[in-house]
């Protein structure tokens, strides 16, 4: 049994043991009702009061549910399947890309663009490859323009005897000729514009 009363409850106590030591048990008043009544309310334990819940639209309902994290998880999923699933599916069934890197343009008949180098100028060789705009598989060299010109598929010649850049169709005819700049890092960009433009 715990003897200590909360502190709130004390001036109560010493009213009560004032009030019963001045009279004895036989000639002790009765106690007043009203003060009887005050404590049993003041003590008796507290019902917890009900709210009346509210009918909650559909419109809440769904704002609600939007809000969970949960709905956002779901929804990322969904973006990164609707992502992923087409990138996957396509598989070896999406047509070759072209050789040059940064336009990664289509080539319509399925073959890749070669570039073709004809004489010998090692530097503007070596700035073209050191490029990376291009695959090292695009790259050759031929004898002449008239060897290149019986290759299948469109091309680009890299002429370093005229210091002329040409682009040439699938059927071989000059779509478009440029002069190779004399800045030697400026070749590769020549030659990307061109083989972007067939």
């Amino acid at each position: 049994m715990q003897l200590e009363l909360p502190e709130r409850l004390l001036v109560t106590r010493d009213v009560l043991t004032r009030s019963l030591l001045a009279h004895p048990e036989e000639k002790a008043p009765a106690m007043p009702a009203s003060l009887a009544a005050d404590l049993a309310g003041r003590f008796a334990p507290k019902a917890a009061s009900r709210k009346d819940s509210a009918c909650i639209s559909w419109l809440d309902k769904v704002k609600n549910f939007l809000a969970t994290p949960g709905f956002g998880a779901v929804a990322a999923a969904v973006v990164v399947l609707g992502v992923a699933v087409p990138m996957f599916s396509q598989g070896d069934h999406a047509a070759p890309k072209e050789s040059f890197r940064g336009g990664e343009a289509i080539v319509a008949t399925g073959e890749q663009t070669r570039i073709f180098f004809v004489g010998e100028n090692a530097e503007i060789r070596a700035a073209v490859e050191s490029s990376g705009n291009f695959e090292s598989s695009a790259l050759a060299t031929a004898p002449s323009v008239e060897a290149v010109k019986e290759e299948r598929g469109a091309k680009v010649v890299v002429d370093l005897n005229t210091g002329t850049v040409t682009a040439y169709g699938a059927d071989g005819e000059a779509l478009s000729q440029k002069m190779i700049p004399t800045d030697t890092s400026k070749v590769a960009g020549v030659i990307a514009k061109m083989v972007a433009g067939l």
